[in-house]
């Protein structure tokens, strides 16, 4: 895996305003219209920026794909991070976290299943990208559930395997169930989490 973004442009805040401008308008492209579908000059008018600057920021519409995926699993991490910062209960926590999984991870699976048989390759990139990245969030969901099992809220369960069901259970749900609202995804995930299988008192 390799992303080739120009480390040459000064960290200047417009330059990052720009690049997300460029990344947003990426996203709902992508997300929308199948990849072949997709031109870089339609990303760069979306965005409102010319086509060479884009291109200063991403070399081509691959590296641009894959940045978007990218940057939408930093942006979970962030929030992730954000609700272990708010001093929930690990409840309350782990919940927040099924939520912002489903939210995010919705979106850019709806972008990979637009991608044809033309972009196997570019697909196989994508999934190292999401490997890459998994570590960060099952350690995450590793440390709220060991959070709730020291504080009684959940029941003991596997520290290594437990977190990387839950992040595959979310991942299949939405490749299962395309049609679903993710709301009603999400819903289904967090009852089945915390109403059955880590709800209840810690067993010895």
């Amino acid at each position: 895996m390799s992303f080739v973004f120009n480390e040459e442009l000064p960290e200047a805040p417009w330059r990052a305003r720009r690049r997300q401008q460029i990344l947003a308008a990426a996203a709902q492209l992508f997300a929308a219209r199948p990849y072949g579908a997709v031109q870089v000059d339609d990303v760069a008018r979306a965005a409102g920026v010319g086509k060479a600057t884009l291109y200063r920021y991403f070399p081509s519409k691959e590296e641009l794909y894959l940045a978007v995926f990218d940057e939408a699993l930093s942006g979970l991490e962030r929030r992730f991070a954000e609700l272990g910062a708010a001093g929930l209960a690990p409840a309350a926590r782990l919940d927040g976290m099924l939520r912002a999984m489903v939210d995010v991870l919705a979106e850019q699976l709806a972008s990979l299943r637009l991608l044809d048989f033309e972009h196997a390759e570019l697909a196989g990139r994508w999934r190292s990208v999401f490997r890459a990245r998994r570590r960060a969030l099952v350690d995450a969901l590793a440390e709220v559930l060991d959070a709730g099992r020291r504080g009684g809220e959940f029941r003991n369960v596997d520290p290594e395997v437990t977190p990387a069901l839950l992040v595959g259970m979310i991942r299949g749900g939405l490749m299962g169930t395309p049609s679903v609202p993710r709301a009603r995804l999400a819903d289904a995930a967090v009852a089945l989490v915390l109403g059955g299988g880590l709800g209840g008192p810690t067993v010895a």
